[in-house]
């Protein structure tokens, strides 16, 4: 039977530009084991530490990019896949940070590019159908920021 976990996240980050919604999508250098594929933020949840979903979120947008938003959302489902070689299906809660349109990106060596993408385009250049419909969702719920749309909830990281 698979195992169940739920030790990453995934953090979607919006800005709006001249066009509308944009999402900033990143570029994983050659050596990498996703080399050249077209990611959002995200990473592991430092368990041992006690770090939540929501800190680890924070934190790895501060580590890959540099960027501090000015809204955070949740988006209300976590994304799920399934990776056959530990035989483990994963729960990855997912967020989205808003920040603003001259905000500017500062990569970590985890990446080697990033671009400010459409919805429709960002979702186009993955390769994982759960990042695909969490970008798609994403560029939808917050085409009007001051209106949230629906699949995703407002939070504030510093009153919890």
């Amino acid at each position: 039977m698979p195992r169940l976990r739920s030790n990453i996240v995934a953090v979607y980050v919006v800005r709006l530009g001249a066009a509308g919604v944009e999402l900033l999508m990143l570029q994983r250098p050659a050596g990498h084991r996703f080399a050249d594929a077209w990611q959002t933020v995200g990473g592991h949840i430092e368990e041992r530490s006690g770090e939540t979903a929501w800190q680890a979120a924070v934190r790895e947008l501060r580590e890959e990019t540099g960027l501090e938003p000015r809204r955070w959302f949740r988006l209300d489902r976590p994304e799920t896949f399934y990776n056959p070689d530990n035989d483990t299906i994963y729960f990855v809660p997912a967020f989205a940070a808003l920040v603003s349109s001259e905000a500017q990106v500062t990569l970590s060596e985890e990446h080697q590019a990033f671009r400010w993408l459409t919805p429709a385009d960002a979702a186009s250049s993955v390769d994982w159908a759960a990042m695909r419909e969490s970008l798609l969702l994403v560029g939808e719920a917050l085409a009007d920021p001051e209106r949230p749309g629906l699949g995703v909830t407002e939070f504030d990281p510093a009153a919890l």
